[in-house]
């Protein structure tokens, strides 16, 4: 009975550690119609998720699908904390590469999270997850631990929204549509991951990105105002034992470059097809750093500043 207390002491110090700084955001974009020869604007909700400060000034990090709902370039970001208080947030800045957004809201002495170290998440580790669950219930907690580490899958984010998501925990701590943006926090109420998608098919799988990715963004908007990511060129495959018997390779290990739904294998004037890298090509290191499930293809390029060479085996 002691553990249990001291647990339940320790999920709402956890939780309370996190209110302040996690917000609502709702996504409004202003439409213009005609209606009898007469122009008419109208503002119309797209969609909500949920955001977290990440510095005392206002940044603010969410998903990249969850900004993505307005589908112009007028969409409006109406940022609620939990007191009430309401901002209008600017996009500072989507990732290209991972499911992250930042937003700002002009403001000082903001309350904040504080970041933990995702790579030391193992299963079993208890979390919670914190977000606008349904985009209805503000700021709802739902608790449970790390069922996986490193998945990479196709999911859905509830909204009808699909993605590839690579190196992604798996947690049984419900993730509902409107939390995705939220963060996922440890005990000690550190966040080691934000929330962004679960597994419709099944119960009690949700996903999260974690914080360790995406630290470069968080760096680089806070040193240059904007998102800067190095990039390859490629659209691969992480391979697996499975994957490599299907495609009868040799190697279980490496990415496999292959074109996706949405993207081509090589990249035209990337630094890949400089570097000649081909379909069917598979990338077993960088710099001499194995890539496999502990260390995918992107993580890897992601370790380097834009401008640097690296060498590829």
């Amino acid at each position: 009975p002691g553990d249990a207390l001291a647990e339940q002491k320790a999920t709402i110090a956890a939780i309370n550690k996190n209110l302040s700084a996690v917000v609502s955001i709702t996504v409004t974009e202003t439409i213009t119609a005609e209606k009898n020869g007469q122009k008419i604007t109208q503002k119309i909700k797209r969609g909500s998720g949920t955001g977290f400060i990440i510095s005392s000034d206002g940044l603010i990090l969410t998903n990249r699908h969850v900004v993505n709902q307005a589908t112009g370039d007028n969409g409006e970001y109406r940022i609620r904390f939990q007191s009430g208080k309401s901002y209008y947030a600017q996009l500072i800045g989507r990732d290209p590469l991972n499911d992250l957004a930042i937003l700002k809201i002009f403001d000082k002495n903001l309350p904040t999270v504080q970041l933990g170290d995702s790579s030391k998440l193992t299963m079993g580790t208890t979390v919670i997850a914190i977000g606008n669950s349904l985009g209805r219930y503000q700021n709802s907690a739902t608790k449970g631990i790390v069922s996986a580490i490193g998945r990479n899958l196709s999911a859905s984010d509830g909204d009808g929204n699909n993605e590839n998501l690579t190196n992604v925990i798996q947690t049984d701590a419900q993730i509902n549509p409107g939390n995705s943006g939220g963060p996922l926090i440890d005990l000690d109420g550190k966040v080691v991951g934000i929330n962004v998608a679960r597994d419709t098919s099944g119960d009690s799988i949700g996903f999260a990105i974690p914080i360790n990715d995406a630290r470069n963004v968080i760096d680089s908007v806070k040193k240059t105002g904007r998102i800067i990511r190095p990039r390859l060129g490629v659209s691969y495959l992480m391979l697996d034992e499975d994957l490599a018997f299907e495609k009868n390779l040799t190697t279980t290990e490496g990415a496999l470059i292959a074109a996706s739904e949405t993207s081509p294998a090589v990249v035209e004037n990337s630094p890949a097809s400089r570097a000649g890298l081909m379909a069917g090509d598979i990338i077993l290191e960088i710099n001499a750093q194995k890539i496999n499930e502990n260390n995918s293809l992107v993580q890897a390029v992601q370790k380097y500043q834009p401008g640097q060479t690296i060498g590829l085996k």
